[in-house]
């Protein structure tokens, strides 16, 4: 005992000198608060050309209502053609046409290609001509550019971006993002990196992929060279989240993780005020800085008075430490190599004291032998995956640790139920803390690298608790018995039990991962619990973990059997808050308080669960007596 005593000494100093690399998260992400709502431009026109206002009013209303951001996509020859700023021939159309003039036998129609129309201004002829450098001819009174057709050569090919418009949403004060397209040809994506190399001011540093993939992918080699050259630039990036697009992450990790977190949102999908709700819980919960939304179909009127209505509802629900403006990413904070090493040495004396429930000297000496070697394979050779792996055993061991430990009452008093129920706690934090120092730094909040066995966590705890809580009985009735206790006599507690087991069971696995159903009724719930508290707490912790947990120590003083059953369940809620916090990319002090909530509404549940069955007891006893005798 005085033996575990030095040795939690030694872990908690440890802890408290890594917190400190915690402290730096927390600090980064209070600061970055500011958050846009953008929409596409070319979304914005079509519904200016399907309603009686003109381009300009439509980006007022909208910019009234608190809009801040426009997406540009590259225009196209086809583009230009769609706003009559050009007109496109091929040969053999071309050809039909002038046969009806007096020019017709000028034009000879096997010089195959695309004839353009010469735009008006000046910079619509520089686009064109700095892109494709054309041939210019003239034929009759007519100019045309002359454009070979070759494989590189294609009228959705991007070409630039409209000065016209980034003037015009410049002249409203927004800010405007550049959408970048990755194409198959080499010449035409460097031709786009120039081009937004020669676009670079103070009020465009902002740079969003189109696709599925980043330009010059899938040479890598070329999208490391050309994303160095943007970011040295001053470029941003963003991230879609939801979205893998295909070699961003080697981006994120030449550039510091740079980036900044968008969420889209399509209008059409959900009722406005789901909408709302799903824009305000993006900025509040998950470090999403902009939100993307594309605009409602339908009635022009309408859609803009639904757009108009959804940025106005997220500004008004947004809590009020968020700031609307311009994004950036977060500031680089980095961990240095000697605060590894200490959360590294706490975690392996963390495994120590947690293998100690094995009750085995070689285990425990094992065990903590392994993380160690874990610790000098990772600084000899610097692979993530080796502190991932670390941290997924830390956060396996901790809610066993945490249950195991603290479940060895034989009394039914409140006040020590109470302290074990603290004790349980606190060493879920200690956990908590080695796997979030572990794990730390802008590569994580910004999503790019994960925790790792996610499902291992909600899963080996519950399996390794219930065998360590019932081997030795299931190994004596086996032995003692054999086979013949498929005859053994079921009771109807017996059934009542497993039933209360398999109820809990059922609902955990439902609500398991994102894919869990949740009934209309929750999600009021869900809804108004936010709005009172901030952040909802998780309800497999404050109505199934922790007050089963609270529930068995209780029983343990009257029946042993039972309260390991319940004891089972009541993993759940320590196995959760570890889980919430292997969630990087939402903010810790949001991870905290959710945490915290669930810990007192837990207790509050589980001191009623005490009370109910205090009452109840009595009544089936007398039942169960009166049936039997």
């Amino acid at each position: 005992m005085v033996k575990q005593k030095w040795i939690w000494s030694a872990l908690l100093l440890l802890l408290l000198v890594s917190s400190l690399g915690i402290y730096d998260r927390w600090v980064t992400e209070t600061e970055n608060n500011t958050y846009e709502i953008a929409v596409p431009y070319h979304e914005i026109q079509s519904l200016a050309a399907d309603s009686a206002m003109t381009l300009d009013e439509v980006i007022s209303a909208l910019k009234e209502a608190g809009l801040n951001t426009i997406s540009l996509n590259p225009t196209s020859l086809y583009d230009l053609e769609q706003k009559e700023i050009i007109t496109i021939y091929e040969e053999d159309i071309l050809y039909d046409v002038l046969q009806f003039t007096d020019i017709g036998d000028d034009f000879n129609p096997e010089n195959e290609g695309y004839y353009i129309t010469i735009p008006e201004l000046p910079y619509y002829q520089a686009l064109i001509t700095d892109f494709f450098n054309p041939d210019k001819l003239t034929i009759g009174d007519n100019s045309f550019y002359f454009i070979a057709k070759d494989k590189n050569t294609k009228l959705s090919t991007a070409i630039g971006f409209d000065e016209t418009a980034m003037k015009q949403i410049k002249s409203q004060d927004l800010d405007y993002i550049l959408r970048i397209e990755n194409d198959s040809s080499t010449i035409n994506n460097q031709n786009t990196v120039n081009t937004l190399l020669d676009l670079k001011d103070d009020n465009n540093s902002r740079l969003l992929f189109s696709g599925q993939d980043v330009i010059g992918y899938p040479n890598m080699q070329n999208v490391t060279a050309w994303t160095d050259q943007l970011h040295e630039a001053g470029y941003h990036f963003y991230t879609i989240e939801f979205a893998q697009q295909k070699g961003l992450q080697t981006i994120a990790r030449n550039t510091d993780y740079n980036t900044i977190r968008l969420h889209s949102i399509n209008l059409d999908n959900k009722t406005l005020d789901k909408n709302i709700e799903q824009a305000i819980r993006a900025v509040k919960e998950r470090n999403i800085r902009s939100i993307f939304f594309h605009i409602q179909s339908g009635d022009s009127q309408e859609s803009l008075n639904n757009a108009k209505a959804f940025v106005e509802g997220v500004h008004n629900g947004m809590p009020e430490h968020f700031n609307p403006g311009p994004p950036e990413p977060f500031n680089t904070f980095s961990i240095p190599v000697w605060m590894t090493a200490i959360v590294l040495a706490a975690g392996t004396l963390f495994t120590y004291l947690a293998a100690g429930v094995m009750r085995n000297k070689k285990l425990q000496l094992a065990a903590s032998v392994f993380m160690l070697i874990l610790t000098i394979a990772y600084f000899l050779l610097n692979k993530l995956l080796i502190l991932q792996a670390f941290a997924l055993i830390i956060a396996v061991i901790t809610p066993i640790y945490a249950v195991l430990s603290t479940a060895k009452l034989e009394t039914n008093k409140i006040s020590k139920i109470t302290f074990q129920f603290l004790k349980a706690i606190g060493i879920s934090f200690a956990g908590i803390i080695i796997v979030v120092g572990i794990l730390n730094g802008n590569a994580f909040i910004t999503g790019f690298e994960i925790f790792r066995g996610v499902k291992l966590v909600y899963a080996i705890p519950i399996l390794v608790t219930a065998v360590l809580l019932f081997w030795r009985i299931a190994f004596k009735l086996v032995r003692d018995h054999g086979f013949t206790l498929l005859k053994a006599e079921v009771k109807y507690w017996h059934l009542l039990i497993f039933l209360l087991i398999a109820a809990v069971g059922f609902y955990y696995l439902s609500r398991t991962g994102n894919a869990g159903t949740v009934s209309e009724i929750e999600l009021i719930i869900r809804s108004t619990m936010e709005e009172i508290l901030y952040v909802r707490p998780r309800t497999k912790e404050f109505l199934i973990g922790f007050p089963f947990y609270i529930l068995a120590l209780y029983v343990m003083g009257w029946n042993k059997i039972i309260g390991k059953l319940l004891l089972i369940p009541g993993v759940i809620g320590f196995l959760s808050i570890m889980n919430t916090f292997t969630h990087f990319h939402i903010p810790l002090h949001l991870s905290l308080l959710r945490t915290i909530y669930s810990i007192v509404i837990g207790y509050a549940i589980g001191m009623l669960f005490i009370y109910v069955y205090k009452i109840c007891t009595p009544y089936i006893v007398k039942i169960y007596k009166k049936r039997w005798n």
